[in-house]
């Protein structure tokens, strides 16, 4: 599979099989992720991987804190978004919520149930950075995290960035054995697609090129 391939058919999954993740597989991906460029060389990104009943474990923790706290999904942004980004949600938001509605789940106890059982997938991946660095840092964390996803698609695995689960970084943390000097940044669900489930039909579109382009001559 050549890059630009991968750049343009990988999709976040939603839904995946019963099935392992060889622990090379793992290893190599994660390998790739620590190829990114960083800032002085920093590296400051650092995987955390659990599966089995250690992710199990896991997981029936974060429903229960979810049951409790009940964190909705959304972009987290402090005022209301303008409407070029908030009208980018709605038309993945139409596209989307047909194929969840086959599931017999409303959009957002999909997304929200989903987000903290890591989707079904066998591997959940914790990415996080310790505190000591500035928040500009987190660009070097978005890099590596790009060559995990298309590491492993290339690979023929699936995975899904999950960003809700950081709402619930202190059970995450006691879970996992996380210090309190690593900040919780992401989730990211690791395995191979359910291409059967609904969750899976859809492909959320991008912006026609026009729209984050500026050229100066």
């Amino acid at each position: 599979m050549d890059l630009f391939s991968a750049m343009k058919d990988r999709k976040s999954a939603r839904a995946y099989l019963d099935k392992p993740v060889l622990r090379k597989d793992i290893d190599e991906i994660i390998g790739f992720a620590g190829l990114a460029p960083s800032a002085m060389n920093l590296q400051p990104w650092e995987y955390v991987v659990t599966h089995g009943e250690e992710k199990n474990r896991l997981v029936r923790r974060l429903i229960k804190a979810r049951e409790v706290r009940q964190v909705p999904c959304g972009p987290g942004t402090i005022r209301p978004l303008p409407a070029k980004y908030s009208g980018r949600t709605r038309k993945s938001f139409f596209l989307m919520e047909p194929c969840i509605a086959e599931l017999t789940k409303s959009f957002s106890a999909f997304i929200e149930m989903g987000s903290c059982s890591f989707y079904g997938a066998p591997v959940a991946i914790i990415v996080v950075i310790d505190r000591v660095f500035p928040k500009i840092r987190f660009l070097d964390i978005g890099i590596s995290v790009s060559y995990l996803l298309l590491a492993a698609h290339a690979k023929g695995l699936a995975t899904c960035p999950i960003g809700l689960i950081t709402a619930y970084s202190e059970e995450i943390a006691d879970s996992l054995n996380i210090p309190d000097e690593k900040e919780i940044l992401l989730g990211i669900a690791l395995g191979y697609p359910d291409h059967a489930s609904p969750a899976n039909r859809f492909k959320i579109p991008r912006e026609d090129i026009k729209e984050i382009f500026r050229w100066y001559d």
